[in-house]
C-alpha cells in the first residue's frame, strides 16, 4: 500500500477508474436529523450514507450539539450552526488537499484552515430584504508545511477549494490566504 497524506493511493485511483467505468458510483445521499431542545438548543444525528442506493451505516452515530452564543440569545451548549458550517467547510478543505495532495504526489506535513464568515443578523431577523440571511464572505488561512513548491502547493490549494463540495454548496466566495509553516 502506498499512502500520501493518509490516503491510499492505490484505492483512490481505483476508486476513479471505477467511477469512469459506471459513474453511477458516484452519487451518494448524505443524510442528518436534528432534534430541537429549546431556544436555540438542538442536536443532530448522522448515521450514515446511501451510495448507488446502498446504505452504508455506521457504527455509532456521531451526535453534533448546537446553540448559540449567550449574546446571541443561547445558551452556549454547542456552536451556532454557522460555526458547525465554517468547520465543515475547514474540513473539506483540508480533505481536498490529503486527497487531490495524494493523486498529485504532493505530501503533506502539517495543514490547518482557519476561516471566519461575516454575516448581517438583518437578514436572519427579516429587517431588510436585500441583506442575504448566510455569510457575506468567507475568509480565511491555509497555513501547510510541505516539501513541495509554492507553485504545487497553490495549485493544490486551487484543485482543493474549487473541488469543495461544501464550499459550493455554501454558495458563497471563499478566499484563503495560503501561508507556508
Amino acid at each position: 500500500m502506498t499512502a500520501v497524506n493518509g490516503i491510499n493511493v492505490e484505492q483512490l485511483n481505483g476508486m476513479i477508474e471505477a467511477v469512469k467505468k459506471d459513474p453511477s458510483l458516484a452519487k451518494c445521499t448524505f443524510t442528518a436529523s436534528t432534534v430541537w431542545e429549546s431556544g436555540f438548543r438542538n442536536h443532530g444525528q448522522i448515521q450514515g450514507y446511501r451510495q448507488n442506493g446502498q446504505t452504508v451505516g455506521r457504527p455509532q452515530p456521531f451526535v453534533v450539539k448546537g446553540d448559540h452564543p449567550e449574546g446571541l440569545l443561547g445558551t452556549n451548549a454547542g456552536p451556532a450552526a454557522v460555526e458547525t458550517l465554517l468547520a465543515a467547510a475547514g474540513a473539506c478543505i483540508a480533505g481536498g488537499w490529503a486527497t487531490f495532495g495524494a493523486a498529485m504526489g504532493v505530501p503533506i506535513e502539517r495543514l490547518e484552515v482557519e476561516l471566519e464568515g461575516n454575516i448581517d443578523l438583518r437578514g436572519f431577523m427579516g429587517l431588510d430584504e436585500h441583506v442575504r440571511p448566510g455569510f457575506q464572505y468567507v475568509k480565511g488561512k491555509t497555513r501547510v508545511k510541505s516539501p513541495a513548491t509554492t507553485e504545487q502547493l497553490t495549485q493544490l490549494k486551487y484543485v482543493a477549494e474549487t473541488h469543495s463540495p461544501v464550499l459550493d454548496s455554501m454558495g458563497v466566495r471563499v478566499d484563503t490566504e495560503l501561508v507556508r509553516l
